[in-house]
């Protein structure tokens, strides 16, 4: 044969192999979908909880939030003198995902001293980098 001709011949024949693997490659599967009644779900729900986790929220305890508090108001400007800090006493009560920013947002119930009138207000909490809980007074 003439060597032109196997050329072609070849050519020919990859061409063929090349668009038939293309076409192998980007043909479509065909995908059969079906939804699933309320039912299933409530019964595969029922059977295994871990298919559908509940979101939690990593909140300090009420030590680490008091510490946090006492700390974050010692090192307030507005706080005169630092040699004579009240004594705060704190209580938590919801805590929930920050809506800006990292940590907690979380409703406190805050005594400036033994005989004062509690204060609730929404004081943020975050870890630092150290895994020290940071409060965020406003």
């Amino acid at each position: 044969m003439h060597q032109n001709a196997l050329i072609a011949i070849a050519a020919t024949l990859g061409i063929a192999a090349g668009a038939g693997g293309t076409y192998l490659a980007t043909a479509e599967p065909n995908v059969e979908a079906q939804a699933i009644s309320k039912a299933e779900l409530a019964a595969a729900i029922s059977d295994d909880p871990s298919v559908c986790p509940v979101p939690t929220v990593e909140a300090p305890t009420e030590a680490e939030a008091i510490a946090a508090y006492r700390k974050a108001h010692a090192a307030s400007p507005l706080v005169w003198e630092r040699n004579n800090l009240p004594e705060i006493s704190l209580a938590l009560g919801q805590c929930d995902k920050a809506g800006a920013g990292p940590g907690v947002a979380c409703m406190t119930s805050v005594k400036m001293s033994p005989d004062a009138q509690p204060i609730d207000r929404i004081v943020g909490f975050a870890k630092s980098a150290s895994g020290e809980w940071i409060a965020m007074i406003n």
